[in-house]
């Protein structure tokens, strides 16, 4: 793309010079071609760029001196925004490498510039002698030189702050429309922090969210010109870093600051007061899927009142929030509220019910994290440590992490998401202001260096299936919520639940499904619930859940596990492969078996 830097110098025969530097054997070897006349001084300047693959730049000289008449850049990146402003922003990067590329020239030996006289021999000997030519890469625009044009003349100042992809996004769509800050919005691409760069090619992709049932989509606006309170001109420019993944795209991680060096305090006051205002997670609860950031000030209306919890998880639980509540006083003392809580148990034993009546118990104090599907999981982290306090609840572990004790279950993406997960919950990498939760209805999927090491997961808590006064009082509770007043009714369901179901293996899922399902029909017919309305949810209970084993199957494992539990032996060496072999057999134990780890 040919750029136009000086519209009046230079006439009909004007001589000109063709200059472009390219890389090979570690050298840099310059190409210089003279011409007369603007049409072929562009013509050259066109053909030598899109051989070589490199910038060229066409030079003049005057009764005024030496100057820059015009640039071709070889990629179309640099000329798809029609605006002059664009134009001079690329040219004049071109014309501050000038200097660099004459420095250049004088370190090759004149024997080796006369020896490139012609296009065609240069190309040869790059063939024949050094086999390959190295491209350069796409156009980009230096912060300085973009600060030079729209804040005045001055070395600048440069700092970067992180934040993330969803707060930039917010940030960019609020400072657009503000008055008093200027989008430039020919810039498409985003900042480089380690360039100092602004590349076209890389542009933010869009982001997705529900923001309290407000679904929105943002597609991040990147560089913006400031006024900081002291009235000096200032760059904000959305920064990130290009994904492993082409197709993800280029993710936004950080702010980038262009400022006189005298305006620092100011500007970033400003700018992190500006991110703070703009970040939608802080003691709020997200649920992280891949495609979608869900923002919530609870999960839901449900408490611990609502529910019939069970005893050891809620015990673990309201720990966790006390600690976080009372974290200053535990600060104090040099202790941190890291800590990490595996909840096992069958489907529908009230794990997740139990997360959700944590999570509204604590909403507003700390920044709820549920993963319920994700890839990079320090990403997470990195979220969860700038939003500390935090609590990053990770749904279903043995669905993302792979077991090592298992090669049948081969996953590249698991092995990577485990070996993060190892790093993040101890060690140096550890994050001492997050807190981990997680649940799993496979506890034996999960690799032992997670569901085992002390220091990881400090505690781990057996659900199971609830004993036969727990059932009682799960029912109790949903017909007395739903209003199931008829004493005949209420006296069938308990004999239900302690003589058919008694052989089942029941959770309090499978209750309230069929207590609802029950009080539903009543609904709809206009009157109160009777106990023909419950048949139906009864039976399909009964040809869902699985029989309990029999004694024959579980009878002596349950023997010596009892035995082992009242010598207190159930965590000790050896004794673990039969502690699990006797819950997989007999999970209707009357009391869950909870391992407390050191």
């Amino acid at each position: 793309m040919w750029f136009k830097v000086e519209g009046k110098r230079g006439s009909k025969g004007q001589k000109f010079v063709v200059r472009c530097a390219s890389q090979t054997a570690g050298r840099t070897v310059v190409e210089e071609r003279p011409v007369v006349g603007a049409a072929a001084a562009r013509k050259a300047a066109e053909m030598l760029a899109t051989s070589l693959n490199v910038t060229a730049t066409v030079s003049g000289a005057d009764d005024k001196g030496e100057f820059v008449f015009g640039v071709f850049e070889p990629s179309d990146g640099a000329g798809e925004a029609a605006s002059p402003v664009i134009k001079r922003l690329f040219s004049e990067s071109a014309a501050a490498s000038l200097s660099l590329k004459d420095q250049l020239i004088a370190e090759i030996p004149e024997d080796s510039i006369r020896g490139f006289a012609s296009l065609a021999a240069s190309l040869g000997y790059f063939v024949s002698q050094h086999k390959q030519v190295k491209r350069s890469g796409a156009p980009r625009i230096g912060y300085s030189t973009l600060f030079r044009v729209f804040c005045g003349a001055g070395e600048p100042g440069v700092l970067t702050l992180p934040a993330n992809e969803a707060t930039l996004a917010l940030l960019s769509r609020k400072l657009s429309e503000t008055p008093g800050w200027v989008w430039l919005s020919e810039l498409t691409g985003g900042g480089v922090a380690e360039q100092q760069a602004i590349n076209p090619r890389f542009i933010p992709g869009k982001i997705t969210m529900d923001l309290d049932g407000e679904p929105r989509v943002l597609r991040p606006r990147t560089v913006f010109r400031g006024e900081a309170p002291s009235g000096g001109h200032f760059m904000l420019i959305l920064q990130g870093t290009p994904r492993v993944e082409p197709a993800n795209g280029f993710v936004l991680d950080s702010v980038g600051l262009v400022y006189h060096e005298a305006d620092e305090a100011d500007v970033v006051a400003l700018a992190r007061g500006l991110l703070q205002e703009a970040d939608p997670f802080k003691n709020r609860v997200v649920l992280v899927n891949r495609d979608l950031w869900t923002v919530r000030s609870r999960i839901s209306s449900r408490s611990w009142a609502d529910i019939i919890p069970h005893g050891r998880a809620k015990e673990e639980l309201d720990f966790i929030a006390s600690s976080i509540r009372d974290r200053d006083m535990l600060k104090a003392e040099g202790l941190t509220i890291k800590r990490g809580l595996l909840l096992s148990g069958p489907p529908g034993d009230g794990k997740s019910t139990a997360i959700e009546c944590f999570a509204n118990s604590i909403a507003g104090e700390a920044t709820i994290i549920i993963v319920e599907a994700v890839e990079h999981v320090r990403a997470i982290y990195h979220l969860a440590q700038a939003l500390a306090p935090a609590v990053v609840i990770l749904e279903d572990l043995d669905l993302m992490t792979r077991s090592r004790q298992n090669p049948n279950q081969a996953s590249a993406n698991k092995d990577d998401v485990t070996g993060e997960l190892l790093q993040v919950l101890s060690g140096a990498s550890s994050y001492p202001d997050v807190v981990t939760i997680a649940t799993t209805n496979h506890s034996e999927a999960i690799d032992e260096a997670l569901s085992r090491r002390a220091g990881r997961f400090d505690a781990h808590v057996r659900m199971g299936y609830p004993t036969e006064d727990e059932k009682q009082r799960v029912l109790d509770l949903y017909v007395d919520r739903f209003g199931v007043a008829d004493k005949l009714t209420r006296r069938r369901l308990q004999m239900v639940i302690a003589r058919e179901f008694g052989r089942l293996q029941l959770v309090p899922a499978h209750i309230e499904e069929f207590v609802k399902a029950g009080v539903k029909r009543a609904r709809l017919a206009r009157r109160a619930p009777e106990y023909s309305d419950f048949e139906p949810g009864i039976e399909a209970i009964r040809s869902i859940a699985l029989p309990k084993p029999t004694p024959a199957t579980g009878g002596a494992l349950a023997e010596a596990l009892s035995l082992l539990q009242k010598l207190e032996l159930a965590e000790k060496p050896g004794a673990a492969a039969l502690n699990a072999q006797a819950m997989a057999m007999r999970p209707d134990a009357p009391r869950p078996i909870i391992s407390q780890m050191p």
